[in-house]
């Protein structure tokens, strides 16, 4: 009782001053800060946590937190002595199964990856010559972000996105809100079984979910969907060749623990592209942590 009492008078004493006549805590990751007049407002890094401001990442700290990520990497030292993912034993089905049934968790992902595709999106339509092309396919960019930067670079391209789907009316929302409708459709597809006709098949972070036979799979269906001289340019995080400092190997343990993929070097990258029948052409590093990789048809 005495200790309780004693409490009570302590708070009573303190709501006896005016706020103003404290030093407010200020918050130790640095999302607010405290006011003078006893308010709070948000730091420049609190502001990126809002929905439609540019460079948000709320979407990022949403999927980022959820329980998608939080339950596979809590078994990363199962998922490092077996070598393999933890999806199914934890989560109860593979990772794109699992945003199927939880719709919340998948718009969340697919604004993650909008966050991600808007770092590079404006630089893949500097260095992507498109002016030879009619027609570009984005495999699984449910955000619209890179074909968007494409067709806004070209007036003549027309594109198709081709997306699982639980997720077509999302990525047709985006394109709409983009006013491009007219001239970029949203089609289901599987992109294990085949992909529409075009002169540039563009994937980003598409091949990195899958081990080599997948992979491989995928860039096949899409060299015999390219029109003659087209190409098929992924974007993804290189692994760099030396010992230099890269993101990348930390991508490549969360592909490790989550899905049946790994990041690669150009080279891996150029193996996949010549046993899909395709050839390397270019690697251009970016501003971004991604890089934009190029191949066409043998």
């Amino acid at each position: 009782m005495r200790v309780r009492a004693t409490l009570w008078s302590i708070l009573d004493w303190v709501h006896g001053f005016a706020i103003r006549d404290f030093e407010l805590p200020q918050d130790p990751v640095g999302l607010v800060v405290a006011t003078s007049d006893g308010r709070f407002s948000l730091t420049s890094l609190g502001d990126i946590l809002r929905s439609e401001v540019p460079s948000s990442m709320r979407d990022v700290a949403i999927a980022a937190t959820a329980p998608r990520w939080w339950l596979p990497w809590g078994r990363l030292s199962d998922a490092v002595r077996e070598g393999r993912r933890q999806t199914l034993r934890t989560l109860g089905a593979e990772l794109f199964d699992y945003y199927s049934n939880n719709p919340a968790e998948g718009r969340a992902f697919t604004g993650a990856m909008s966050a991600s595709s808007k770092q590079v999106a404006d630089e893949l339509a500097r260095v992507l010559d498109t002016t030879s092309a009619g027609h570009v396919v984005d495999v699984g960019d449910a955000s619209g972000t890179l074909i968007a930067a494409l067709l806004v670079r070209n007036p003549l391209l027309q594109g198709t996105i081709i997306e699982r789907p639980d997720v077509v009316p999302r990525a047709r929302e985006a394109i709409a809100k983009r006013g491009l409708s007219s001239r970029c459709r949203v089609v289901e597809g599987d992109f294990f079984v085949a992909l529409p006709e075009a002169d540039i098949h563009v994937l980003k972070y598409i091949i990195h979910d899958w081990d080599d036979e997948q992979g491989v799979s995928i860039l096949s269906n899409c060299a015999r969907a390219l029109r003659s001289g087209g190409r098929v340019v992924l974007v993804e995080v290189v692994v760099p060749e030396d010992d230099r400092p890269s993101f990348a190997p930390l991508l490549d343990l969360n592909m490790l623990v989550v899905t049946p993929g790994r990041e690669r070097t150009a080279r891996q990258y150029g193996d996949l592209f010549a046993r899909a029948g395709l050839r390397l052409n270019q690697v251009i590093g970016t501003s971004s942590p991604f890089s934009v990789i190029e191949a066409s048809a043998v």
